[in-house]
């Protein structure tokens, strides 16, 4: 008899992408509402970190992340984003993140979209890191209310972005 476990998955590996598209778009519209000086200075408080750091961490991890699935290779050594310090170079390297989600999803199969990360075999990492941006997105409606500025629908999640 076949258990629920044994059936396809909710998503295809392509709904997956749009699905995760969706909201890196949805995301990225969520940065350009912040206003420039806001970005990376503005926090509720302690220990709180601004909208500008969560968002680079968020990039950080797309490329180890997308490495480790395609490869069965975890390095957690993330990329180095010190220089990042204004809202276009954030928007170019969301772009450019988007540009390897693009450039690797084809080239990811199955069994690797299934796996788990080896020190953290309760995570799977495309999960996480959708979740994880949800996560640090909602923080940044907050920010932007709390600025007297309007986020973009949660809703609206078409994917617009390059990837």
């Amino acid at each position: 008899m076949t258990q629920p476990h044994d059936q396809p998955g909710v998503f295809t590996a392509q709904e997956m992408l749009q699905h995760w598209k969706g909201h890196r778009a949805l995301t990225r519209r969520t940065i350009e509402r912040f206003p420039d000086d806001q970005l990376f200075s503005f926090t509720p408080g302690a220990p709180l970190r601004t909208f500008g750091d969560m968002m680079l961490e968020t990039v950080r991890m797309i490329a180890p992340s997308l490495h480790g699935t395609r490869t069965g290779e975890w390095n957690f050594k993330l990329a180095d984003t010190s220089a990042i310090q204004d809202k276009a170079a954030l928007l170019a390297a969301w772009d450019e993140a988007d540009e390897l989600i693009a450039t690797t999803w084809p080239h990811l199969t199955r069994e690797a979209l299934r796996g788990v990360v080896p020190p953290l075999p309760h995570l799977r990492a495309l999960p996480y890191l959708v979740d994880n941006e949800i996560h640090h997105r909602a923080q940044g409606f907050i920010y932007l209310r709390l600025l007297g500025t309007e986020p973009p629908a949660f809703y609206e999640r078409e994917a617009t972005s390059p990837a």
